[in-house]
């Protein structure tokens, strides 16, 4: 009877620490790099830093950027190098700017406009704040997020015009600040944005450009309990892609959201899929909305806003 108790005991205690790994995806980190500009760390560039990661990297290195450094420098995360935890001391303290833009004397087209730019596989970033500063040019990237299985925590994406290109992948924003104006959150990533704040800034605007192209593509973007503000009148989305999918899920929404919400731009409304749901502030009123948005089932509402739609193998809890 006793071993029968302690049978029972012991699987009782090896669930619940299994329940406690999948919630607080506490992956082991086999290293931890010091970015720092004074020189007392590992090295003095986060680029030098992310060089030093081997190639086709397996385990999960972290590369801390120290309080109060402004690093001005274009980062790239080669496909190649994986598992990394890029972090800093806070988005208010560790911010990387740069400020290109497309079309400028360099000739930058969209893509290498981009301050940051991870295109690995298994990616994490932290507590960090990405900018371009080139201001009212055209196309200027904070950052481009294209690898799958990437997850950013707390961050901050300053910008005008495309701010974040949510390029590809499945990706999971929690707790950002995303700051533009025009297309300022745009790709064909199927993400969602969890807890984030959503800021118009400088001029008039459209929040996404969700790049869908074809009706059996997973993608598209969901929003949901985020908080859209800001200081300049924006519609809450227009169709950069024929199909494109965005969600905004029990978020409130300031006056910044134009009446019509919606522009399909040069597609065809009927294949579209723009949708609210249970959102709240003076902006989230629909009586004036386009009269082509979607209404969902609470079925397929749900297929969407879980966080199974991009997280089914569990990968957001292997991550540190």
């Amino acid at each position: 009877m006793k071993w029968a108790f302690s049978l029972f005991f012991l699987a009782v205690f090896v669930s619940i620490a299994l329940h406690v790994h999948r919630v607080s995806g506490d992956a082991k980190i086999s290293k931890t790099i010091n970015v720092n500009l004074d020189g007392t760390g590992d090295f003095k560039t986060i680029q030098e830093a992310i060089g030093s990661v081997p190639a086709n990297n397996g385990e999960w290195i972290r590369i801390h950027i120290s309080a109060g450094v402004s690093c001005r420098e274009k980062v790239y995360v080669q496909e190649h190098r994986g598992f990394i935890l890029l972090e800093g001391d806070g988005r208010e303290n560790t911010v990387i700017e740069w400020a290109d833009y497309a079309g400028d004397a360099e000739k930058h087209d969209t893509v290498s406009s981009a301050t940051f730019t991870s295109r690995a596989h298994n990616f994490v970033a932290k507590k960090i704040t990405f900018k371009n500063s080139a201001g009212a040019v055209g196309p200027a990237v904070a950052a481009m997020i294209r690898g799958n299985h990437s997850a950013i925590y707390d961050c901050g994406f300053i910008g005008l015009q495309d701010t974040l290109y949510d390029q590809r992948g499945l990706h999971y924003y929690k707790d950002c600040y995303i700051e533009g104006a025009v297309d300022f959150i745009f790709g064909d990533g199927q993400s969602i944005y969890e807890g984030c704040t959503i800021y118009t800034k400088h001029q008039s605007g459209f929040v996404t450009a969700q790049q869908r192209q074809g009706p059996t593509e997973g993608n598209g973007f969901v929003f949901r309990y985020c908080n859209v503000t800001g200081t300049q009148k924006a519609e809450l989305g227009r169709a950069w892609g024929p199909y494109a999918r965005v969600i905004f899920y029990e978020t409130f929404m300031s006056d910044i959201v134009n009446p019509e919400g919606w522009n399909a731009w040069n597609s065809k409304e009927e294949d579209l899929t723009f949708v609210e749901f249970r959102c709240t502030g003076p902006g989230s009123n629909t009586s004036h909305r386009v009269n082509w948005m979607k209404k969902l089932s609470p079925a397929k509402l749900k297929k969407f806003t879980d966080i199974t739609y991009i997280d089914s193998e569990g990968w957001i809890s292997a991550q540190p």
